[in-house]
């Protein structure tokens, strides 16, 4: 989870060694992960509340679903990933929208609307229920002012002119058409997220057409704000090296270096 996708353990094999009685012994091989120490730390908030076990459960079933290595998703690596044309792949897709969704909904952080009270008015939110959306990410201390990157790459696809993510601001490295990421706030992540699994997700069951449109980065997107929620809702968040945390301490670094400057003109 702190690197975007499953930690890969290998099953334990058995590994030969020649010696005087030709015993064989079994080793287990494992691909780490870094920072250790802090998803200990994590593991043992998450294990205080059961909300926070199931979902980081749902999570983890999300990414076992379909994932990418978190390479894969950079566009300086992988600038637009095809869409899949088997059927198996496209049920995968929307499964794991689902679970990480979900773990959204045990975290308490989704958006709730009804008839009687919708989400939009006229294209535009509704202020009451953006402001209860809102109170309750405070009270669980996300950052409203931080930007979430949504992932958008090649041409813009069906699922975007039915319900077109409200970027805001182009990311540094987008470029033209073909890689189209930006920055959304996390109430309009929170309701692009909703959008995907209510009614694409899962709700396909008349026009398959919604699934087939479905991308890894539909998937990836809901993933990563499923961690981001998790995370900040356990006081985590800050500690992992995303870019609004690295221009921040940046920033630190340049106003301590100017004021230890400022100093040593001042004793000189």
């Amino acid at each position: 989870m702190l690197g975007g996708s499953p930690q890969g353990v290998t099953p334990v094999v058995p590994r030969s060694h020649t010696s005087s009685q030709s015993e064989s012994r079994e080793r287990p091989n494992f691909n780490a992960t870094q920072n250790i120490p802090l998803a200990c730390l994590i593991a043992a908030r998450v294990s205080q509340k059961l909300r926070f076990v199931y979902a980081l459960a749902r999570l983890a079933l999300s990414l076992e679903i379909m994932s990418v290595p978190t390479i894969d998703l950079d566009p300086t690596h992988s600038p637009n990933i095809p869409k899949s044309v088997f059927p198996e792949d496209h049920i995968r897709l929307a499964m794991a929208i689902t679970s990480a969704y979900s773990s959204i909904e045990e975290l308490g952080l989704t958006v709730r609307a009804s008839s009687q009270n919708p989400s939009r008015i006229n294209g535009a939110w509704n202020p009451v229920v953006r402001s209860d959306l809102e109170d309750r990410l405070k009270r669980a201390g996300v950052n409203l002012d931080e930007e979430f990157y949504w992932n958008l790459r090649g041409k813009q696809t069906r699922i975007e002119m039915k319900r077109k993510p409200e970027i805001t601001k182009l990311a540094p490295w987008a470029v033209t058409d073909i890689v189209r990421d930006g920055e959304i706030h996390i109430s309009d992540a929170l309701a692009q997220a909703s959008f995907l699994r209510s009614h694409i997700a899962a709700h396909s069951l008349e026009d398959k057409k919604w699934l087939r449109a479905l991308s890894i980065y539909d998937v990836s997107n809901v993933q990563f704000l499923a961690r981001r929620l998790l995370l900040e809702s356990l006081g985590y968040w800050r500690y992992l090296g995303t870019l609004h945390n690295l221009e921040k301490k940046s920033g630190r670094k340049r106003r301590a270096r100017s004021s230890l400057a400022k100093s040593s003109v001042a004793t000189c």
